[in-house]
C-alpha cells in the first residue's frame, strides 16, 4: 500500500543490526515505552531494536524465525512510499529510489490516491 509521508525522519546512523532466520540473537532488554520491542546483539556485535515477532526461544537460546534488518529509512513530507510491513508501530517501508528501511507509523498516512 501506498502511504504518504507526514513529516521528516531521520534514521539512526551506523551499522543496523541484522540477522538471518534461524540465526541465534542475544535479548537483553524490553523497550520501556514501546511494547513488543526489545534491545538485541547479533553475532557481529551490532546492536538495535527488535520487535519480538522476529524472534523466539528455543532450547535457552534466543532463534530468528524470520530475516530482519534494522536500517530505518530516511523520510521526506510529502514524498510517497510503499509500505510492505507493520510490526508494533513501525513500518517497513520501500521508496521512489528502492531504499529499504524501517519508519514509525506515526509519520505516515494512508494514500488513497495512490491506489490502484
Amino acid at each position: 500500500m501506498r502511504y504518504r509521508v507526514l513529516a521528516d525522519h531521520a534514521g539512526a546512523h551506523g551499522e543496523p543490526i541484522r540477522f538471518e532466520r534461524g540465526e541465534s540473537i542475544t535479548v537483553e532488554r524490553p523497550d520501556t515505552q514501546r511494547p513488543g520491542w526489545w534491545w538485541c546483539s547479533d553475532k557481529r556485535g551490532r546492536s538495535g531494536w527488535v520487535h519480538e515477532s522476529f524472534f523466539e526461544e528455543e532450547d535457552y537460546r534466543f532463534v530468528a524465525r524470520e530475516d530482519y534488518d534494522g536500517r530505518e529509512l530516511n523520510l521526506r513530507a510529502g514524498e510517497s512510499v510503499e509500505v510492505l510491513d507493520v510490526r508494533g508501530g513501525w513500518a517497513l517501508c520501500s521508496n521512489d529510489a528502492g531504499e529499504i528501511g524501517w519508519a514509525p507509523l506515526t509519520k505516515l498516512a494512508w494514500a488513497a490516491d495512490h491506489e490502484p
